[in-house]
């Protein structure tokens, strides 16, 4: 009945990626180790290729598969989840689920407005590039979408206590390193939660304020990690404004940077610089910083960091080790770091 709305800044994303729902995907693709092939796996002139040798050299992509395929059950669990929540509520209060559905959802969304589609169009048309005349119906249909979600998904928050779910399905599990990354919370917190993340990205900026809201939400039992994934291909901003970020860190300064970086939508040189300002940096050493590229190595590393663990997309996260993709709802990550800590507990009482 309903799809989830997946929101993510990705490589290959074209214009209509803002306006776009990414939904329910036909093709599951299925998880493939060297345990599963043969040992060797061709032969050149008598010399054997390894299937071990194989899957390192796909290890990406193999990870991002797994990802991929984990994603697409999640989703489509979390579908089924809400239908039987809603069929279960529908039988309680004596009328059909799509009475329900146009009582609960769609009689309670208003109408999207002009003005609603030319601030969406007005904050995004550096990425949108065509006339608000001919993508008006696009984004019109994305924001009704959009509210749609946000009402189905509160009216699911209201009704799951009445109907307990547990679920089952895990995630891949994705080994991430964090040594030398800037980071939030104690170092010893039993929750990690590693961000890959783009400045330029919109999804990325959304998801702030969730971040924010469950750091507060389990003070000292989360490490926040932030690496840099900035998508060069569809964001010309970012790759500068993550340099600025690691320049703002020589100086002790990065969260606070960081900050201001997704607080803007312009990412020009005089807006890196006049952040800086803001914050009282050392402006010689800041500048002499970013416009030497120094830290354009360390991002580099991120990305590659990031593209081993099946990342293609941004906002991408690791919740001691389990994905998440896109700006996903407190709800979701709530799930994750709970069970983390359930998970954290269970070991400390094993041992």
């Amino acid at each position: 009945m309903f799809q989830r709305v997946v929101e993510t800044c990705t490589q290959w994303s074209s214009m209509l990626a803002m306006v776009t729902l990414i939904g329910w995907m036909t093709f599951i693709p299925m998880r493939v180790t060297a345990e599963e092939l043969p040992a060797v796996v061709a032969t050149v002139q008598g010399q054997p290729i390894a299937a071990e040798d194989l899957t390192n050299a796909l290890r990406g992509e193999l990870l991002r598969l797994e990802i991929q395929r984990y994603q697409t059950l999640r989703e489509k669990l979390d579908d089924l989840i809400a239908n039987k929540i809603f069929s279960l509520e529908a039988a309680q209060r004596g009328v059909s689920v799509q009475q329900l559905v146009h009582d609960e959802i769609s009689a309670k969304i208003q109408d999207v407005t002009p003005e609603q589609v030319q601030a969406f169009y007005e904050a995004n048309k550096n990425r949108i590039r065509q006339p608000l005349e001919k993508v008006s119906e696009q984004i019109t249909a994305y924001l009704h979408q959009q509210a749609q979600e946000q009402r189905r998904q509160a009216l699911l928050k209201e009704l799951q206590p009445h109907y307990p779910v547990t679920v089952a399905l895990r995630a891949p599990m994705v080994e991430v390193a964090t040594e030398g990354e800037p980071f939030l919370g104690p170092t010893s917190a039993p929750v990690t939660i590693v961000e890959f993340s783009d400045f330029q990205c919109p999804y990325c900026r959304q998801a702030q304020g969730t971040l924010k809201q469950l750091m507060a939400a389990y003070e000292g039992k989360i490490k926040l990690v932030f690496r840099d994934f900035p998508l060069r291909n569809i964001h010309p901003q970012a790759q500068k404004a993550a340099e600025a970020a690691q320049c703002a860190a020589e100086q002790q300064k990065f969260w606070p940077y960081h900050d201001k970086l997704f607080a803007s939508s312009s990412l020009q040189m005089d807006d890196l610089k006049k952040f800086a300002q803001d914050l009282e940096l050392n402006m010689e050493q800041f500048t002499s910083c970013l416009d030497s590229s120094k830290s354009a190595a360390g991002i580099d590393a991120d990305i590659q960091a990031g593209q081993q663990a099946g990342v293609n997309a941004t906002p991408t996260f690791f919740v001691n080790g389990y994905p998440l993709s896109g700006a996903a709802s407190y709800e979701r990550f709530k799930e994750l770091v709970d069970a983390a800590l359930e998970q954290a507990q269970s070991a400390q009482r094993t041992n």
